[in-house]
């Protein structure tokens, strides 16, 4: 959560990164990884690691990486929420995510405290002090809830 403390590059070369895959279960193996291709425009490196087959996601070096992973005909419908990245526009993903079979379970919604009754503050992030930005919910084609987050 590299937006949460604001670090400079000597110290920040020194921490482990925390997560360092995900793995998101499908049910129908194809459809998961046309699901994620299409919303998303990555590249998977489809690969069968002991007898599973696994979409693995193209991603740079020093991105958190993981895998869709076909289930085997064992149905999965929760798991790990993970967060991908929503700008430059979440709307627009929340539109290809439901052309592509997925649903919107909350839509593009500004992240705020409520503090008393009526009042809400909007948290700033700690690095440059605007908005801490946007979340949304949706389940991708195979039942699993996913998240987004972005600025806009």
């Amino acid at each position: 959560m590299s937006w949460f403390f604001k670090k400079d590059k000597e110290e920040t070369k020194h921490l482990k990164q925390i997560i360092r895959w995900f793995e998101i279960p499908a049910n129908d193996f194809s459809r998961a990884t046309n699901f994620y291709t299409t919303v998303f425009g990555i590249e998977l490196n489809v690969v069968e690691l002991n007898g599973i087959r696994h979409g693995i996601f193209k991603l740079n070096e020093g991105q958190i990486t993981g895998a869709i992973v076909d289930n085997g005909g064992i149905e999965v419908k929760s798991g790990v929420v993970l967060f991908f990245d929503g700008d430059p526009s979440i709307s627009d993903l929340e539109r290809k995510i439901v052309a592509n079979g997925g649903q919107i379970l909350v839509s593009k919604t500004l992240i705020k405290n409520k503090v008393e009754e009526n009042k809400y503050i909007i948290p700033k992030n700690f690095i440059d002090g605007s908005n801490l930005g946007y979340f949304a919910y949706f389940l991708d084609t195979e039942g699993n809830k996913m998240g987004l987050f972005g600025g806009s």
